[in-house]
């Protein structure tokens, strides 16, 4: 080859290289602009404060009003049981009873008894008068005739205690004994419990056990029954456990048709005729990061509407559709409501709705 020909070889390529650079830097900034002005399509809300009536929510465990474990105070053996578990009784319903047998003949010689001590304490009286019979006689004549008759209504009260009486009205929660079974002095037969109303005990936080009083309003929610009950404040404990630093508080519910039962799981609202301030969000707007610590975010909309930041922030309770923000946001700040699940920390939004200005940049571009 000639070294002319080399020569424009050599310059030919010294002219294409940097117009190929050229052109392949202009297609990678025109991407690059063009990826970067895509925006994602929004709905944004300015979070609002609202006055609400001061609350706190504490899950608990339903009780019984009133528990009682009923025993015979007498062993023998079990000749009747009347109520099984789950049944209703009356107070003075016999619920269960022992053979009367031993106890019926026990009445029968301490009655004799007492009778015979005090017709010879009656026959002997007149006798002291006369001198025929000393005043230590009579004495030791009318000792015997007490004793004899407490022996008899000693007897008397045992046969009676063969019958095992309800103390009080309610449902028998556990049955213990069954016919031809020997049951023991003190050993228990039935628990009967009182299950209206019912009581709902939670642990209120320190922080809020100051602001709830006695008489105060609630909601419990049952989450067995997926039903919501209401109820008033009946008792507020003065000791704080140890461990949670939460008070109880007793919450008193009416259960005419027994539907809750005792050891059921239930959540109180309490509130009270306190008005606080309260940041207001819908619920939807709330996201979870999903990283180790599972932080609460929102995405709020910058000034110019053109991206969005995301806010980690602390929830309170729920009203409704809503979710209370305790901290993280201001009232004001633009919440992104629709549409957040596909945004991520910087990135360019388009806000439609009315919360969307003939402002609103799009890319750096109005709409």
């Amino acid at each position: 080859m000639s070294p002319r020909v080399t020569a424009a070889a050599a310059s030919f390529a010294t002219l294409t290289l940097p117009l190929i650079a050229l052109a392949a830097c202009s297609r990678a900034s025109a991407s690059t602009s063009e990826s970067d002005s895509t925006a994602i399509p929004v709905i944004a809300h300015p979070a609002a404060s609202s006055t609400r009536a001061w609350s706190t929510t504490a899950s608990g465990i339903i009780q019984a009003k009133t528990t009682v474990d009923v025993a015979f105070q007498v062993p023998g053996k079990v000749v009747m049981v009347g109520p099984d578990e789950g049944q209703p009784v009356r107070a003075g319903q016999v619920i269960a009873a022992l053979d009367p047998t031993d106890y019926r003949l026990t009445v029968e010689q301490a009655s004799a008894q007492s009778e015979r001590t005090a017709r010879d304490l009656d026959r002997n009286r007149p006798l002291l008068a006369s001198g025929s019979i000393s005043a230590a006689d009579i004495d030791h004549l009318e000792t015997g005739a007490r004793q004899s008759a407490a022996a008899a209504d000693l007897a008397k009260k045992k046969l009676a205690d063969t019958r095992l009486e309800a103390p009080m009205s309610g449902i028998v929660a556990r049955r213990a004994i069954e016919i031809g079974a020997s049951a023991a002095p003190g050993q228990t037969a039935f628990t009967i419990v009182d299950l209206d109303p019912v009581r709902v005990r939670v642990g209120v936080p320190e922080g809020d056990v100051g602001h709830v009083t006695v008489g105060a309003p609630a909601s419990v929610r049952v989450p067995a029954l997926g039903t919501t009950f209401t109820g008033r404040v009946s008792l507020i404990g003065v000791s704080a456990d140890p461990a949670t630093r939460s008070y109880t508080v007793e919450v008193s519910v009416p259960n005419p048709s027994r539907q809750l039962r005792a050891g059921m799981v239930a959540e109180a609202t309490i509130t009270t005729a306190q008005s606080v301030s309260a940041l207001m969000v819908p619920a939807a707007a709330v996201l979870h990061d999903g990283g180790v610590n599972g932080a609460t975010i929102v995405y709020t909309v910058d000034r110019d509407g053109s991206r969005v930041h995301a806010r980690r922030v602390m929830t309170g309770t729920t009203r409704g559709d809503s979710l209370e923000i305790t901290s993280g946001v201001v009232a004001g700040d633009r919440i992104v409501i629709a549409g957040q699940q596909r945004l991520r920390e910087g990135a360019r939004v388009q806000l439609l709705g009315a919360t969307a200005t003939p402002n609103d940049t799009v890319g750096g571009a109005k709409r």
